[in-house]
């Protein structure tokens, strides 16, 4: 696990709001993911399949996307 000190070896404060966190972990993920493909340890289309199949299996975000193809539909 990454950690992160001040130079002086306080602990920093966060100060993250939930917009900040998640751009931060959006940059992180996908610095990992092009880190991925760029040494070939995984094909673009094997990430994509398991993006769908977590998309499929997940039942946090299955409200969000039932209510996001409904409001297209309008």
């Amino acid at each position: 696990m990454l950690s992160f000190r001040k130079k002086d070896g306080a602990e920093p404060k966060l100060d993250l709001s939930v917009e900040k966190l998640t751009l931060t972990n959006t940059i992180t993920i996908e610095a990992l993911i092009q880190t991925l493909l760029k040494n070939n340890v995984i094909k673009q289309e094997e990430l994509l399949d398991e993006i769908k199949k977590m998309r499929k299996s997940t039942t946090v975000l299955k409200d969000e996307v039932r209510d996001a193809g409904t409001t297209d539909s309008k």
